[in-house]
């Protein structure tokens, strides 16, 4: 067989590095096991074989030259065993039981990295390998040749990781995977095998994963699911035959001689007849209700399944009886059951890793009985069974997670404990004693991570990965259990270590944890209890620690090793315990309780320098193991600190070197130190002497290197017995080969065992036997550990403490302390003379320096550690530098326009440009270049569109017609602009006319709008003016009165980005012409440079607002300065702000960065603080010089006052009159006539000046309100421009990302294109390569068809001469020259014609057997051990292909008896002897033609089968041929299709899309586009309609309120007359009295008048009283009118004076101010406020208003009492009118009848 990759030998390895002297090995069995034999077990240890005879428990080993095995399968038939190693291009070993020196074969190429399985038939003559990676394929090899099967080579669809023979018959087996399960069958041909891949049963899709699995007798496969579901498949086609589901799910299945056997999920076991027949008759509508989920499956005994199971036995293997004690129990769910090949035995296998036997219920078992027949006698027996009746006994146990710890238990070496990551515990003996399983196991929820034990071997401690520590009581060990747990961190332990405490009264333990941290504590022999010391500081990486030997000193703490690294150097560390009795109060351990020293192994930071493993040799050697391979001791380290020093340590033994082994794992010395066993990952383990120099004395390489090596080793105290293991390969018990060693349990095991139990046979059970689950992941049950703090009684005991210590301690350590303070005063005292001594006299800080030492130290530590940060802040920043310069290098050097903003004066609002990017040379020539190509091919479109100039060969040329299909009007299509000399062309030129017309209408209407708005606003100005005649009104308005500047409007619709006109558009395909690849791809280029054309007009916009920006700011900068200076003239305090450019509008502020942004303080050193205050002071001193001599300055302070302003400069607020000093001293009276004059001169000056004064006063507010006007309306201005550059970038942003949208889907067009092409060529090399199969197909039938036509041929030659030989004419032609008499030839001729028993017989014939024959089996003789299989196949059916044949002579074919002899002649028949042997030979002619022709025969129809097969194949491959060439047409016909099937980007508006949008992104596929004319005219139509329908309904309307208005006239003339028949009843029911008879009489006319006339009076009285009040509250209201019209006359009046008074008290208030002195102060005058207002007298004004108020109050009142009045009238009118309503009165019945209320009003 061709291998598949290129071959690469692996390894051997020597057979004497396995060789050694195995005691025990726990390691995990194969599921189900192998057996070789019908008593022997065969199993994988470490890298060789182990042989197992169950009934005498001996055990023999294969040695074996590969590194690891994978897979290991045996046939018990023959004996055979195969093995698979490991690693890449495995191969598969098979070796024979009897001989095991050498192979019987070595099959390579069977998978290139991993073998799923391996198997053999019942028979041993074919080794089935099922490989998965990287190849999936099934290979059977024959087991007599050694060699592939010819045909039995088949490739899986998937990856399968079982396969299962049919006992039955070696042509059908089942590969299984966790979901699906597949039949295959093998057909034997001519010279060749036909193997085939049945369809499955079971649907792939569906979620069923498959638990288990179980061959029948019948030739039906029982798939068991994890749902409960148990499937029957019919063996030979692989469909689904029955399904039933199972009270519980099963998770093993296995078969008897007579029932069916499986394991359920709670560990019972049950025993099932199975009848086949019932199959057939019951499960095909169970199979389809179960196929399309239909109906429920039926349970496996319930009636509704047919009866194909029944329940027989059910035995609860978790039952205890007396004969098995609660710790003897099985332990784990059984996962696997297995008959043994004898038929007598079951064995079990548990999810915990044991291995149990049991026998078989008797009658569970019957021989020679059909499944379906047996067990009919049991229906009235129990079905319940105990264990106690079949003989259960444990065969083995193992791990079934990795193993991450072992230790021996005690300095014995007899009791042993393992863990696994799965948190199982186990307690085991070395050597098994009286106990029925030789180990106990505890299960914690958590996974085991360390062991460690003390020295004598009573306590084991545990560590976990979720941070607990478990202490074990093992006294005895088969009855540990959990005295303390603590969890000490939330982090799992890595490590855990053990040794006695200093005071024998304690075990310390050392924990590594997860992340590198080391804790300390102990656990207590007093109260049994753990205690925590604390967290180690943090050392480094740290890989291992243990325990060092006490170093003489037995009275200190011992020391703890760790090994790892500090950053990248290898270190050794030594860490001195806490003495025990340590109180911790914090979390971390302080150094001077847990003091540590380093040492620096190498300087070497390569990763084979390492360190992984450490142990104490000596009380001062310490052995390491390297990643390398190096093995090294060294000295315990020396150096005081955590960090290593420059030195390295020195090597004291170098063990081994780097290269001899792989990564070391693991270090273990002996008892006596002697020796020094170590294993590393390659998987070897060696041990060296280490007295003196390192001697190697042994060396073994057992536990696979492709599994992770060896992983542990400890060995005995003499160093004689080795425990290794490898994770997940168990655990081996051995010895060197030839040592002689022999384990027995001690005498006092045995004497402790048999107690134990004679004790537990007197007290019966005891709860701490049985297997314990222990749950340490509750955090409430088991905290993690905190420090506590001292209680107030140990806080008294400590002082308590102290107190006792002897008095003379006590006078030494005040007598120091003493002295100290002495000299520390004295000290202080020198110290401080010397700050305020001279300085000549002072001395330097450090002369008081007392320990120069200390101060060098502290110095050296504080220097170093100033420049390695100095260093570290060094290299980031230049790390920093480089990372800034590269991005500005590779990211900003390269951008022509760098990002930036435009923010605004007023609000958030904020527009950015376009970053844009330099464009190269290279560009600029490929742009140049395509915009070439494309004008050429315009000018070729051009040409082809002119008929004059276009040819009559090229006028077709033309792919797509935009007229065709268009009408130009499409505008709607992006990036379409018809082109020059098309219809398209004109419609469009035509429809832009015609917008142009329409937009001119709109602003015509627009601008006469305009102009209305503008006459109003100027009628609206002209009446405010006449408003404001006075001119100088406005000088008194507020600011607050000028008019807001209104900011421009911003016409949205129209912007600079719809006027753009760049030349890429011209060269830009039309939407219709991209149908090629190459195309699409010039107009990607196209458009990304039209984008960037876009973006760069943009950024011309931008550029040119950001100098309209920066001309407005320096108005405004202008402005504000003018108003600052206004506002000192004025002398007002107002902050004026000024407009400042934020940092986003300068393109390089990210590469600035500013002193404000910088948070943390710079730190400056005493030294340049110093240089700085020197430079201030020198700079402070030369500005003080320079002010002192400026002769400039001085000369202007002496000759103009130190300002350069002249008197015509002063503005008049500057100007000041100098008033001689007789103008204040002598009074007004007493002035001579010039001083008056002078007098009367200042006065009117003063005047003069306050006014102008005033005046200028009232111009420098008018300015000041117009500056502020003017910044207010610059900045809406620039708000006006910065809005319509926003418009404008999102005018850009939309033609930009539309070009953008527009690449992107060329892009995905270009990509569908590539994968259609990739599609097609794939289609294409599928069809050529299944165009070839059919070709070699056609090519083989026709081969193997002339084949079988030349067999035909010889086989008619054969035949003929058959019939010759045995014709009656050519024996007589043979005794035609003899002188017999023709009866004696016809004697011979019936002797002649004799037929042998049984006809002739072709050896070697027999062949596979059919589906019809699989589950119809013929039972034949049974064997000796009786095999329910035997019934479809005793043994071998028939030889494979290539076995040579046992070929006799055809005389031994016939029987003595029936060759015909002289004596069979008739008698005086004259037969001689002579005649008789012609006869004879003549006969033996004859038979030998039938002979061939039988032979021949049977070869034809073996080559007509396989002639079948390939003229099956070639039909297959033909119709897959026509297959893929059929989908290649339709891909192709689908690329054409596509091809023009153009995607065109529309550009419609929101409100034009009518299609319902999705929530993320709407399907567009089927939607339309449809013209507005369309739309219009539809929507006529439809109003049109709309029209007509409502005319209709208003028809309906009147037709059917014609109808309602005679239903209601009916109905009411109906109410009417019930009225009056109601009324008539009332009548009739009347009282009659006296004044109704009198009524009813008459006569009563005259009173009735006097009545009438009476009511008459009345009403003329009531209407002459309503003329009256009308008349009253008509001259009311005219009185009313009156005085309110003289009111407001006298308001306006009033008004009016009230505004003249004003004007004189402000006119009068101004020549007051005018003419009073300077000094001010005058009389008693009435005190004035704002605007001239006299301030009145507070009590007169208060008198004032209680007077107005009692006025305001009276008249409330009058008016209040007018109105009570008024309503006591209109409530007395109205009770007049109820009381004349006292009377019966019948005027309803002479009502008028209603109108239809629809008809009012």
């Amino acid at each position: 067989m061709a291998p598949l990759v290129p071959t690469m030998e692996l390894p051997k390895k020597p057979a004497q590095e396995g060789q050694v002297d195995l005691h025990a090995s726990h390691v995990p069995l194969s599921a189900p096991i192998n057996f070789v034999g019908p008593r022997k077990v065969c199993f994988a240890v470490a890298s060789n074989i182990c042989i197992w005879d169950l009934d005498n428990n001996s055990k023999s080993y294969l040695q074996t030259s590969s590194y690891g095995i994978t897979k290991l399968c045996t046939n018990p038939e023959k004996g055979l065993l195969a093995f698979c190693e490991g690693g890449s291009m495995p191969k598969i070993f098979v070796y024979s039981v009897k001989s095991q020196e050498k192979p019987l074969f070595t099959l390579s190429d069977c998978a290139e990295l991993e073998l799923a399985d391996l198997a053999f038939d019942r028979s041993g003559s074919r080794l089935y390998a099922l490989a998965r990676a990287t190849s999936k394929k099934l290979a059977v090899f024959s087991m007599l040749t050694g060699e592939l099967l010819k045909g039995c080579e088949l490739r899986l669809p998937l990856r399968f990781d079982k396969l299962s023979v049919y006992p039955g018959h070696k042509d059908h087996l089942a590969v299984i995977r966790g979901s699906a399960v597949r039949i295959v069958s093998i057909t034997k041909s001519y010279e060749t095998y036909i193997t085939k891949l049945l369809p499955s049963g079971i649907p792939m899709d569906a979620d069923l994963p498959v638990s288990a699995y179980c061959w029948t007798s019948s030739g039906h496969l029982l798939i068991a699911l994890r749902q409960g579901l148990l499937c029957t498949l019919n063996g030979a086609t692989g469909s689904l035959a029955h399904v039933c589901q199972s009270d519980q799910p099963i998770t093993s299945v296995g078969m008897t001689r007579s029932h069916i056997v499986t394991s359920h999920i709670g560990n019972t076991l049950s025993y099932w007849s199975f009848d086949p027949e019932a199959v057939g008759a019951n499960g095909s509508e169970i199979v389809a209700n179960f196929l399309s989920d239909t109906g429920e499956v039926p349970g496996m005994s319930a009636a509704a399944s047919g009866g194909v199971f029944r329940l027989r036995k059910v035995i609860d293997l978790n039952g205890v009886d007396e004969s098995h004690q609660v710790g003897q129990r099985m332990l784990g769910q059984v996962a696997c059951v297995q008959v043994t090949p004898e038929f007598d035995h079951v064995v079990l296998t548990t999810a915990e890793g044991e291995v149990w036997e049991m026998d078989i219920p008797a009658a569970m078992n019957l021989e020679g009985v059909p499944i379906a027949e047996a067990s009919e006698e049991l229906e009235e027996e129990d079905i319940y069974m105990s264990t106690s009746l079949l003989n259960m006994r444990m065969l083995a146990w193992f791990h079934t997670h990795s193993i991450t710890d072992v230790c021996s238990l005690g300095a014995d070496f007899r009791v042993c404990a393992s863990c696994d990551e799965g948190g199982r515990l186990r307690v085991w003996q070395v050597a098994p004693g009286r106990d029925l399983k030789g180990f106990r196991m505890l299960r914690f929820t958590s996974g085991l991570t360390s062991l460690a034990s003390d020295h004598e071997g009573k306590f084991l401690f545990a560590s976990t990965d979720s941070g607990c520590v478990h202490v074990l009581s093992c006294i005895p060990w088969f009855k540990m259990q959990v005295i303390d747990t603590l969890r000490i961190s939330e982090l799992g332990i890595a490590k855990l270590r053990t040794c006695t405490a200093e005071d024998g009264m304690a075990i310390k333990f050392a924990a590594l944890l997860f992340n590198n941290r080391i804790t300390f504590g102990s656990f207590s022999l007093r109260d049994s209890k753990l205690k925590m010391f604390g967290f180690l500081e943090p050392l480094g990486f740290v890989e291992d620690i243990c325990w060092h030997d006490k170093d003489g000193d037995d009275t200190a703490a011992p020391k703890l090793l760790a090994v790892g690294s500090y950053g990248e150097i290898p270190c050794l560390w030594a860490v001195r315990s806490p003495r025990e009795g340590f109180e911790a109060h914090s979390v971390d351990i302080e150094r001077e309780f847990s003091p540590v020293w380093t040492a620096r192994l190498g300087s070497d930071k390569r990763p084979e320098e390492k360190p992984t493993s450490v142990v104490s040799l000596t009380s001062k050697a310490v052995s390491i193991g390297f990643a390398g391979g190096a093995v090294r001791s060294y000295a315990v380290p020396t150096s005081m600190g955590t960090t290593p020093g420059k030195s390295t340590a020195a090597v004291s033994l170098s063990i081994l070197d780097h290269g001899s082994q792989q990564f070391i794992t693991s270090l273990y010395p002996s008892s006596g130190k002697a020796t020094l066993a170590l294993s590393s990952m390659d998987g070897s383990i060696q041990q060296f002497s280490v007295t003196d120099t390192a001697v190697a004395v042994l060396k073994k390489n057992l536990h696979s290197p492709y599994g992770g090596g060896a992983s542990q080793v400890i060995s005995s105290p003499d160093g004689e017995v080795l425990i290794t293991t490898g994770g997940s390969d168990g655990l081996l018990l051995w010895s060197a080969p030839g040592s002689g060693v022999t384990l027995t349990p001690g005498p006092e095991d045995a004497t402790l065992e048999a107690a134990a139990m004679e004790q537990d046979d007197g007290l019966g059970e005891q709860p701490n036997d049985f297997v314990l689950e222990f749950d340490d992941t509750d955090l409430a049950a088991f905290p993690v550990w905190v420090p506590t703090a001292p209680s107030a009684a140990e806080v008294v005991a400590a002082e308590e403490e102290e107190l006792e210590l002897s008095e003379e301690a006590m006078a030494n350590r005040k007598l120091l302390t003493s002295e100290i303070l002495a000299l520390r005063k004295r000290l202080r005292v020198l110290v401080d003379h010397n700050g305020i001594a001279p300085d000549l006299e002072k001395l330097d800080r450090k002369e008081f320096c007392v320990d120069f030492e200390e101060r060098d130290v502290i110095a050296a530590k504080s220097k170093e550690a100033c420049d390695a940060l100095r260093a570290k802040i060094e290299h980031e920043n230049t790390a920093r530098q480089l990372v800034r310069d590269r991005l500005i290098k590779e990211f900003w050097d390269p951008m022509s326009g760098k990002g930036c903003q435009i923010t605004s004066f007023m609000s958030n609002l904020a527009v950015a440009n376009y970053p844009a990017r330099t464009t190269t040379e290279e560009e600029t020539t490929v742009a140049k270049k395509l915009r070439l190509l494309r004008k050429s091919e315009q000018l070729e479109l051009q040409m082809l569109r002119t008929p004059a100039e276009c040819p009559a060969e090229l006028q077709h040329d033309l792919v797509l017609e935009e007229d065709h299909f268009t009408t130009g009007r499409e505008q709607y299509v992006v990036n379409w602009w018809p082109q020059d000399g098309t219809k398209a062309a004109a419609q469009r030129a035509q429809q832009s006319s015609e917008t142009q017309a329409e937009e001119k209408r709109l602003a015509q209407i627009a601008k006469e709008k305009a102009d209305k708005e503008a006459e109003k606003q100027k009628e609206k100005d002209a009446k405010q003016k006449d408003k404001d005649k006075d001119g100088d009104k406005d000088k008194g308005r507020k600011e607050d009165d000028f008019p807001k500047p209104v900011e421009p409007a911003v016409d949205r619709s129209k912007t600079t980005a719809d006027a753009i006109s760049t030349q890429e558009e011209k060269f830009l395909y039309e939407p219709f012409e991209l149908v090629t690849n190459c195309r699409r791809r010039l107009q990607i280029h196209l458009l990304q440079c039209l984008s960037a054309e876009y973006r760069t007009h943009f950024n011309e916009i931008f550029k040119a607002c950001q100098d309209d920006k920066k001309n407005i700011a320096d108005g405004i900068k202008e402005k504000c300065q003018r108003i600052k200076s206004i506002l000192g003239e004025l002398q007002i305090d107002e902050q004026v702000p000024m407009p400042v450019m934020p940092d986003v509008e300068d393109p390089e502020f990210v590469l600035n960065v500013k002193d404000s942004e910088i948070v943390a303080e710079k730190w400056i050193s005493p030294e340049e603080r110093k240089i700085m205050e020197e430079a201030a002071a020198k700079e402070e001193e030369r500005l003080r010089q320079l002010r002192e001599n400026d002769a400039g300055q001085r000369a202007l302070v002496q000759m103009m006052g130190g300002t350069l302003k002249t008197k015509k400069d002063l503005s008049p607020l500057e100007l000041v009159l100098d008033k001689e000093l007789w103008m204040d001293e002598i009074p007004e009276e007493d002035m001579t006539d010039v001083q008056k004059e002078a007098f009367a001169e200042f006065q009117a000056k003063e005047k003069a000046l306050a006014e102008e004064q005033e005046k200028y006063r009232q111009q420098l507010h008018a300015e000041l309100r117009q500056l502020r006007y003017g910044v207010q309306e610059l900045t809406v201005q620039f708000e006006g421009l910065l809005k319509k550059l926003h418009h404008e970038r999102f005018a850009h942003d939309t033609k930009f990302f539309c070009q953008e949208l527009y690449c992107a889907r060329l892009q995905l067009a270009l990509l569908q294109s590539v994968e259609d092409s990739m599609v097609r060529d794939q289609a294409q090399f599928d069809v050529e390569a299944a165009q070839k199969r059919v070709k070699e197909a056609e090519a083989k039938l026709q081969d193997f068809t002339e084949e079988v036509n030349n067999a035909k041929g010889t086989q008619d030659d054969r035949v003929r001469y058959e019939k010759e030989v045995a014709s009656a004419q050519h024996f007589r032609q043979a005794f035609a020259n003899s002188a017999l008499e023709p009866n004696a030839i016809t004697a011979l001729l019936q002797l002649f014609r004799k037929r042998r028993a049984g006809g002739p017989q072709v050896s070697g014939m027999r062949g596979s057997i059919s589906s019809s024959q699989l589950l119809v089996p013929k039972i034949e003789v049974a064997a000796p051990s009786y095999n329910p299989f035997d019934a479809a196949a005793a043994g071998d059916p028939y030889s494979d292909l290539g076995v040579p044949e046992n070929r006799e002579d055809s005389r031994s074919d016939a029987h003595a008896d029936d060759e015909p002899k002289l004596s069979d002649c008739p008698e005086n028949s004259g037969v001689d002897e002579a005649s008789f042997q012609k006869m004879l030979e003549l006969r033996s002619e004859k038979l030998r033609a039938e002979h061939e022709v039988a032979k021949g025969s049977a070869i034809l129809a073996e080559m007509e089968g396989l002639k079948t097969h390939l003229k099956l194949e070639a039909e297959q491959a033909q119709e897959e041929y026509k297959r893929l060439e059929r989908e290649l047409a339709e891909h192709t016909e689908l690329m054409g299709r596509e091809l023009y099937d153009i995607e065109v980007l529309f550009k419609l508006k929101q409100g034009q899309v009518e299609v319902p949008q999705a929530a993320v992104v709407t399907d567009y596929s089927d939607a339309i586009v449809i013209g507005h004319e369309v739309v219009e005219s539809r929507n006529g139509r439809i109003q049109e309609l709309g029209k007509n329908k409502v005319a209709v309904m208003n028809t309906i309307k009147e037709f059917r309120k014609k109808l309602s208005l005679l239903e209601w006239e009916h109905s009411m003339l109906g109410m009417q007359t019930t009225d009056l028949e109601e009324r008539t009843k009332d009548v009739h029911m009347l009282r009659v009295t006296k004044d109704l008879q009198s009524q009813l009489r008459g006569g009563e006319e005259g009173r009735n008048k006097a009545e009438s006339d009476l009511l008459e009076r009345k009403i003329e009285h009531l209407n002459d009283n309503t003329e009256k009040k009308e008349a009253a509250l008509k001259k009311q209201y005219a009185m009313g009118a009156h005085a309110a019209k003289l009111r407001k006359s006298e308001n306006a009046m009033l008004e009016k004076k009230l505004r003249e008074l004003q004007q004189n008290v402000i006119q009068r208030e101004h020549i007051r101010r005018l003419r009073a002195p300077a000094g001010g102060g005058g009389g008693d005058k009435p005190a004035r406020g704002n605007n001239g207002r006299v301030e009145e007298n507070e009590g007169a004004a208060k008198a004032a208003q209680a007077a107005f108020r009692e006025v305001r109050n009276r008249r409330k009142l009058m008016e209040t009492a007018k109105q009570h009045t008024q309503e006591i009238e209109l409530l007395h009118k109205e009770l007049d009118r109820l009381r004349q309503k006292t009377f019966p009165s019948f005027v309803q019945l002479h009502e008028d009848r209603p109108a239809n209320p629809d008809h009012i009003g």
